[in-house]
């Protein structure tokens, strides 16, 4: 049999490529093309397989067609994650500029409900903002917007608008972003909260050293889970550096770890924002002192920046945050 001959690639990306390269998830940008520019701008088979929702023998099995269709390699994996080729990021100048451009050309989503049309707009942040800041406002808003359609979804990974094709991210300023606009919209900021009931038998602290005398609840997440803020800040106060206080209570659940406050067992740090701290019946204590804060911004692709919808969604949480 003879073997297939391969045509080298001339550094612009051919209709052949572009077009011809299977459906994927969206009609307009073809499945591999789609796939390399996941894998590109993720710099991991594993994150493009969670960004994408394929299966990273799906994606090698791709990107080998890919590469055998274009006729030179793309990626070199390494431990640390993939890099590109020189012909691979030749590719990926190709691929970026036409996958958003037909992103801003294809337009907003809708949906059909009841026979009546809908636009849709995903919004992504972490867990919690997404359940104990955002869903509540989001909810009040549509009240008055039922010609929209919102999906809110929390991942506590990094969060990218384009990659997870969303319209709006609630999260960190990234001063390496581009195509995205990046609007501040509120602080966050770490205090210590406990019960009445566990202030009268405990006390209540009046410095940081005197947290060594006090229960304190933390999360059991590992800090390289939760990127955006130092997850175990409270174990460190009043300590020696290097040093940690030992936690009576851990939970990868902020519902968890606030409950097990408000029966009394312990000391806990968490945002003042958050509706399920405000309706706890917990009490700041150490008012004084709190971590670092946290500028969350309001972020959208250059090709919403002028959607009246998308920024009108702004101001209404800038006014109410």
């Amino acid at each position: 049999m003879a073997s297939e001959r391969l045509e080298p690639y001339d550094g612009k990306l051919s209709c052949t490529v572009l077009m011809g390269l299977g459906s994927g998830n969206a009609p307009w940008l073809p499945g591999k093309a789609k796939l390399f520019y996941h894998i590109a701008k993720c710099g991991s088979f594993l994150k493009a397989a969670q960004i994408s929702g394929t299966d990273q023998s799906t994606l090698t099995r791709q990107i080998q067609s890919l590469e055998k269709q274009i006729g030179c390699p793309l990626l070199i994996r390494q431990s640390t994650g993939v890099t590109l080729t020189h012909k691979g990021g030749e590719l990926f100048k190709e691929v970026e500029p036409f996958f958003l451009r037909m992103k801003g050309f294809c337009g907003n989503k809708y949906v059909e409900i009841n026979g009546e049309k809908k636009r849709k707009i995903k919004i992504v942040t972490t867990n919690a903002v997404a359940a104990y800041v955002l869903n509540d406002l989001m909810l009040d808003y549509r009240k008055n917007n039922s010609h929209l359609v919102f999906e809110i979804n929390g991942e506590d990974h990094d969060l990218d608008v384009i990659l997870n094709d969303a319209d709006i991210a609630i999260r960190l300023y990234d001063p390496c972003a581009l195509d995205i606009q990046q609007d501040f919209l509120f602080k966050l900021e770490k205090k210590l909260y406990a019960s009445e009931e566990y202030l009268e038998e405990y006390g209540e602290p009046q410095t940081v050293e005197d947290l060594k005398n006090h229960l304190l609840i933390v999360t059991s997440l590992k800090p390289e889970e939760y990127p955006y803020s130092d997850i175990h800040w409270i174990l460190k106060l009043g300590m020696p550096a290097g040093k940690k206080h030992e936690p009576i209570f851990l939970s990868n659940s902020i519902e968890c770890m606030i409950n097990a406050a408000e029966k009394g067992v312990g000391i806990i740090a968490s945002y003042e924002k958050m509706s399920i701290v405000k309706r706890s019946k917990l009490r700041n204590v150490l008012p004084d002192i709190r971590e670092k804060e946290l500028k969350i911004y309001f972020t959208y692709p250059d090709y919403l920046k002028k959607d009246p919808e998308i920024i009108k969604i702004r101001n209404y949480l800038h006014e109410k945050i």
